[in-house]
């Protein structure tokens, strides 16, 4: 029942409640860091645009084929449509570009333009702080263990 303490709770229930913490904290830094590049929208506004740019990122970093705007709508569940609209924002603002009849890469001027982003020192910054945090939790030994 909602309200009531797991059976299952002490040690381990409170390690897994500050790992959940570190990781809400980690996503709430990257996506308010990634926010400040949008200044006129906010974040629940920019959020579909960042997980299209994200994906081709990723995508791009492994060398696969092109994204398609069909790729992304399967992945993340998002109508075609939304990811069309996400697309041309991003493709207006420099950020990816159109691969052949209906890919998408990364554009890497917009990268190289900003190469030294404070907000990106920002989300790498939140990427170790976290990392650390959760490597110190999986050194704390539950009592009666």
């Amino acid at each position: 029942m909602a309200g009531e303490t797991p059976e299952n709770s002490g040690a381990p229930l409170e390690k897994r409640h500050k790992q959940s913490a570190v990781v809400a904290r980690l996503t709430v830094a990257c996506f308010v860091a990634m926010r400040s590049g949008y200044p006129r929208k906010h974040l629940g506004a920019v959020f579909e645009e960042l997980l299209v740019a994200l994906a081709i990122r990723i995508n791009d970093d492994m060398g696969a084929r092109a994204l398609t705007a069909s790729d992304i709508s399967r992945y993340f569940g998002l109508p075609r449509s939304n990811v069309r609209r996400c697309l041309d924002v991003l493709i207006g603002e420099g950020v990816v570009r159109k691969e052949g009849e209906r890919g998408y890469r990364g554009e890497l001027d917009w990268l190289a333009s900003r190469i030294d982003a404070e907000y990106f020192v920002r989300i790498r910054d939140a990427i170790i702080t976290a990392a650390d945090e959760l490597k110190a939790l999986d050194t704390i030994t539950p009592a009666g263990c």
